[in-house]
């Protein structure tokens, strides 16, 4: 370059026609990437960044930055002659002062990710909700920057919810990477540090989907319990937040009768002084609570003995005596109750992954071969639930049809290949509807029925998913690894307890494992 570069006149910038400009046939870029935001924004707008042009005399400049903006420019308008008439900004460069090849590098400082930086997801958010706060209707907005409406609203609303604490964080932990929805999410949850930590914990994972579906059932359940407080307070009803806080002497009021033999109800038993509360496992209603009595045998109640023969209170004694002895080897209430919503937040994540990846119009290569597979062997679940009516239901949720018999008859071979998961997805899902279906201790094991048939198909279906992109939970990975579940784990002193040593087959390997 010329070493009177520095005390030349500055580049002119003037507004050329598209028609005075030629096309550089050195340019490099060979996909111009011309999407359609782009192009409706470059309607709406115009060229507002100017190209960079050298002139070749007789009014005809060469195009040496700018090409998508100048193919944009075109796409304007239907005929040659309207695209030639285009006016667009330029800058015009003095040729003195250029060397040889300096074509090339300017091509690669202008467009290469390392000399250049886009504006992150927030940082257009935020520009998008500066431009309405300064009183820009969001439909205007939508139209110059090519975006729908819809996509202007969400952008607009995260920006106003993503507060300063969660900016800090995305700061500090470089996490500029996250798309808008990500980001809609941690604005739902700006109000909560400790939740929007978790959320980027678990998206740095690979877990993100999980862990906002268990956020929010944990806020409902947390909303839900705020309401219920008072109440019993007002009500005079003691409340133990920690059922596991509860005496070994408990019983849940369900499985008591009172002094008449009756069924002990929670108002016939609040006079008792040992009348108690506790939150219930019940998803349905996240607020419920269940009803104790801390000492049955101290205030006069009996678990019920429907076929126990008359004794006297001896004899009443020694029955009572295994369920007391029971209680050391079960899994602790809260333990199980944090499995349980591990499992149902698992459930309905796993179930709208299921639900977009059927809406697809390609199908994954492995699903073609799975589908015959468990076609051709019939497992419990293909051959127990095919023609169940839950099953039906649960194909009109994971493929939006109330019929699929109609939709066969147009949809293409991928369609038609996704909509046989749908039918075998139903089936299996429909196996694990069973909640304690992450459970391998012993308890729980001998109160369900095939709960080990249950887990080896639940492991089938979940290593498969995982085999297609699905993110397993730490739930469902440990139904995969056929381990206990370790997020949310018991104390040592409750798992050293879960092996009924009375069993014949305790000692086993697989036993102990279900026991740890």
């Amino acid at each position: 370059m010329s070493d009177t570069a520095t005390t030349t006149t500055p580049m002119q910038r003037v507004t050329l026609r598209l028609g005075q400009i030629r096309v550089n046939e050195n340019n490099v870029r060979q996909d111009l990437s011309l999407d359609e935001q782009f192009l409706k924004s470059v309607a709406a707008n115009g060229v507002k960044v100017p190209v960079v042009v050298l002139p070749l005399g007789e009014d005809a400049y060469e195009l040496k930055m700018g090409h998508r903006r100048y193919f944009a420019a075109r796409a304007t308008q239907d005929t040659e002659e309207e695209q030639d008439a285009v006016e667009v900004p330029a800058y015009v460069l003095d040729p003195s002062l250029r060397e040889a090849g300096e074509d090339f590098i300017d091509q690669l400082i202008e467009n290469d990710d390392a000399y250049r930086r886009g504006l992150t997801e927030l940082e257009q958010a935020d520009a998008l909700f500066g431009a309405v706060g300064a009183g820009m209707k969001q439909t205007r907005v939508a139209q110059l920057t090519g975006r729908s409406r819809t996509e202007v609203s969400r952008a607009v609303k995260t920006a106003k919810t993503v507060g300063e604490r969660t900016r800090s964080v995305l700061t500090q932990t470089g996490a500029y990477d996250l798309d808008l929805e990500v980001l809609g999410v941690l604005g739902e949850f700006d109000d909560d540090g400790d939740a929007v930590d978790r959320l980027l914990e678990a998206h740095a994972r690979g877990r993100f989907e999980f862990q906002v579906q268990w956020e929010r059932d944990e806020r409902a359940e947390q909303q839900a319990r705020a309401t219920v407080r008072p109440q019993l307070s007002a009500a005079g009803v003691w409340l133990a937040e920690d059922s596991d806080a509860l005496p070994q002497t408990a019983e849940q009021l369900a499985e008591l009768d009172g002094p008449d033999g009756e069924p002990l109800s929670a108002d016939a038993h609040a006079g008792c002084p040992g009348h108690v509360a506790t939150w219930a496992d019940n998803p349905d209603q996240p607020g419920a609570v269940e009803y104790f009595c801390t000492d049955p045998d101290r205030f006069g109640h009996r678990p019920p003995q429907e076929t126990a023969p008359e004794t006297d209170g001896t004899a009443a004694v020694q029955q009572s005596e295994p369920t007391a002895e029971a209680k050391p080897s079960e899994l602790s209430r809260e333990y199980v109750k944090a499995g349980n919503k591990a499992f149902r937040a698992a459930e309905k994540t796993r179930q709208s992954w299921l639900k977009d990846l059927i809406g697809r119009k390609s199908a994954p290569k492995p699903l073609a071969a799975f589908i015959t597979e468990q076609l051709l062997t019939c497992p419990k679940p293909v051959a127990q639930w095919s023609g169940d009516i839950g099953r039906h239901n649960l194909i009109k949720e994971l493929t939006g049809y109330s019929t699929l018999a109609e939709r066969t008859k147009t949809a293409t071979p991928a369609r038609l290949t996704l909509l046989n998961f749908a039918v075998l997805a139903a089936t299996f899902e429909k196996r694990m509807s069973e909640v304690r279906t992450w459970r391998s201790d012993r308890t729980a094991l001998t109160a369900v029925y095939e709960l080990r048939e249950i887990r080896e198909d639940a492991r089938t279906w979940l290593a498969f998913l995982a085999e297609i992109g699905y993110p397993l939970s730490g739930v469902e990975q440990a139904i995969v690894d056929d381990k206990p579940y370790q997020e949310g784990e018991p104390d040592a002193d409750d798992a050293d307890g879960q092996a009924d040593e009375d069993t014949p087959d305790a000692a086993s390997a697989e036993d102990a494992e279900d026991a740890s």
